[in-house]
């Protein structure tokens, strides 16, 4: 996987940055609060959806996956620096939403490039591969949050660490970074899926195996259902992750630093996950995989309610629970609906599976400051838990009508 090194240092600068730009923007920056950061990350995440689309869709055309994952990580440098620059809220708004876009840029790229370096059948080796490495990053990156709040670092000198490591994932990226020479892998996935479908159907004319069907027609997937739960999930992650950081600053009153370290031991879950994926990728189903993880998702999201009916110490050592939990299944789910991506939708649309997480994070990254800042944080939690269930049943739905195809 050194195809993918300078990943590792962008995935750092976004660890640090994950929970310094919303302290950031709510605590240093006038007349910057919870809504208007869950505004300007909102604005920022809708704006990138149609780049989504239009990103994936010049990556295939062009074939240029190179180019793509460079330009957004020079791009993305870039713009750090003048974020840097200016303590204007709407200018640093305007900025982040410049960012956002150009992030998502290599994501349709980086996705190809791991399927056409991995056979079909090793699809989930190679998402678990990255995950893992890029999972190292963000723990780094947190880590790094917490020694150099704890050493009483400014946010601007964290910030232009930031940049440098940006930089630095460009740098890499240029060295390491080649397009594949044949683009064949998901299209040979195409053909094994329409071979198969015709050979049912042919099995089900000539009246072979009757009895193992219920009727007379070939269902397909309800690829609908899959796409309605990836938005479910990303709205009820981002509806969580998002005022958190200001919740543990504002209800729990913890310093920065412990705060770092909070995200940090959810990441260290992920990362764990993601590990254990790369080992026992043949054993992982992935649709039972995106069931569970939501399911479990929303109870844990559920259990952080509780945290005010305890004592400082125990409602960290709560916090702690569900953060390791939360980061641990994210990795299963993760992993598991890349593949199922790759393999249900088709070639020339890969930025749809990128617009699909956005639009749930957008409404999630808007709804989740505005609930807690008006109705309070046990509210927002709530809602959260209540749509990664909603994400439950449209994957269940989604598993039962795969499972109808594959009778």
């Amino acid at each position: 996987m050194r195809l993918f090194i300078g990943f590792i240092f962008h995935k750092i600068s976004f660890g640090l940055l994950s929970v310094l730009l919303p302290l950031y923007i709510t605590q240093v920056i006038s007349g910057g609060n919870l809504t208007v950061w869950g505004l300007i990350a909102s604005v920022a995440t809708f704006v990138a959806i149609p780049f989504s689309f239009l990103w994936g869709y010049l990556c295939d055309a062009t074939r240029r996956y190179r180019f793509f994952i460079l330009m957004s990580f020079a791009a993305v440098t870039s713009l750090l620096y003048l974020f840097s620059l200016t303590t204007d809220l709407l200018l640093l708004g305007i900025v982040y939403v410049f960012i956002v876009v150009f992030r998502v840029a290599y994501e349709p790229s980086k996705n190809v490039l791991i399927a056409e370096n991995y056979s079909h059948r090793d699809w989930k080796r190679g998402f678990a591969s990255y995950a893992a490495m890029t999972e190292f990053g963000w723990v780094a990156g947190l880590f790094l949050g917490f020694i150099l709040t704890l050493w009483g670092f400014t946010s601007i000198t964290l910030l232009i660490i930031c940049i440098g490591l940006s930089f630095a994932s460009f740098i890499l990226s240029a060295i390491f970074v080649y397009d594949p020479a044949l683009i064949f892998e998901r299209g040979l996935v195409t053909i094994e899926r329409s071979f198969s479908l015709v050979q049912r159907g042919i099995e089900l004319i000539a009246g072979l195996n009757f009895d193992q069907y219920d009727s007379g027609e070939l269902s397909r997937e309800n690829v609908y259902a899959l796409c309605f739960g990836l938005l479910l999930f990303s709205l009820a992650t981002s509806m969580f992750f998002t005022p958190l950081p200001i919740f543990f600053a504002q209800s729990l009153a913890l310093p920065t630093s412990t705060i770092f370290a909070l995200f940090l031991i959810n990441s260290l879950g992920c990362l764990t996950g993601y590990v254990l994926t790369q080992r026992n990728h043949k054993n992982i189903k992935e649709t039972s995989a995106t069931t569970r993880v939501s399911l479990l998702r929303g109870i844990l999201v559920f259990s952080l309610l509780f945290v005010g009916f305890f004592s400082l110490t125990w409602a960290l050592v709560l916090s702690v629970i569900i953060l390791a939990l939360s980061g641990f299944v994210y990795a299963f789910y993760s992993i598991s609906v890349l593949y199922l991506s790759m393999e249900v939708i088709p070639r020339g649309k890969t930025g749809v599976f990128t617009a699909l997480l956005g639009a749930g994070s957008g409404i999630g990254c808007l709804t989740g400051p505005i609930i807690a800042e008006n109705l309070g944080f046990s509210y927002a939690f709530m809602a959260s838990a209540i749509c990664f269930l909603l994400g439950f049943v449209a994957f269940k739905i989604f598993v039962r009508s795969r499972d109808t195809e594959f009778l």
